[in-house]
């Protein structure tokens, strides 16, 4: 027993010297081991948001049966389509115009078809019948230019009207002037009518040339594709009274009238059809 006490009292003694010894050397650093970028953890104020769960898909819509009752919710309204973007055009490039589709005219309608030839028909008309040449200096204001043929022999004219309204279609009034060349000598013979008397003589005039001056109101119409009308009435003033002469016989009063109808003063009454030149 008391050998005993002794080994155990020699192993503690041993025991503490080991310890001091170890207590006397330095203890190495705890290196921390080093941990991949991509892996590193991240500060603990920034709070990472847990994943969003995807979108649950939805049913199929039930098969519609007699049970099932409409629903009063309108369809959703479709989602807006992305307008495209407009390409890109180099500073050196041009635009191009855009087509127009605007329908109101551009201007006056003799703004753009200033010059109109036409055709005449007419009774002591600027040309009788023949060809008229209208110019529009404005549109406001129309020279026309005539010549043709008449019972007063070739025929040429001037007139200066001035239209009312600045549209295709537009009343104007109007002055201008003609002259004539004349038919010169001719002879009417009596034996020839058959409501005349068969012993009459001959009657022989000489029609000379005639100059008359025309006060008109009429017309003007022009359509956007050019076609162009002309139509006016008044009357023209013979400014020669001599322009004819009996050379031979005598007219009856009925006769005379007739003349005066047609070699003097009398109504005007024409209409002119053509083309506007843009």
């Amino acid at each position: 027993m008391h050998l005993v006490w002794r080994l155990s009292a020699g192993l503690g003694c041993a025991g503490c010297l080991v310890a001091r010894a170890a207590a006397a050397q330095p203890t190495p650093p705890v290196v921390a081991p080093e941990l991949p970028a991509a892996a590193a953890p991240a500060p603990p104020s920034a709070a990472v948001p847990p994943p969003l769960a995807p979108p649950a898909a939805s049913a199929p819509p039930a098969a519609e049966s007699l049970e099932t009752p409409y629903a009063d919710v309108a369809p959703p309204a479709p989602p807006p389509r992305a307008r495209p973007l407009a390409p890109a055009t180099s500073p050196k490039s041009t635009p191009r115009a855009l087509p127009r589709t605007d329908s109101r005219p551009l201007g006056s309608i003799r703004e753009r078809r200033k010059l109109a030839l036409l055709g005449e028909l007419g009774w002591n008309g600027l040309a009788g019948v023949g060809l008229v040449l209208t110019y529009y200096p404005n549109p406001h204001l129309g020279l026309d230019l005539g010549a043709g043929g008449s019972l007063f022999g070739w025929k040429a004219g001037a007139r200066v009207r001035y239209n009312l309204l600045d549209r295709p279609w537009t009343p104007f009034l109007g002055i201008g002037f003609d002259a004539s060349t004349g038919l010169g000598q001719a002879t009417f013979d009596p034996e020839k009518d058959a409501n005349g008397k068969p012993n009459r003589d001959p009657v022989t005039i000489n029609l000379k040339p005639s100059y008359l001056m025309q006060g008109v109101l009429g017309f003007d119409f022009i359509h956007k594709h050019g076609f162009a009308m002309v139509g006016c009435v008044g009357y023209s003033w013979l400014l020669n009274k001599d322009n004819l002469d009996v050379l031979a016989g005598e007219f009856t009063p009925d006769e005379k009238r007739a003349i005066d109808i047609i070699f003097k003063s009398g109504v005007v009454i024409s209409l002119a059809m053509g083309y506007a030149f843009e």
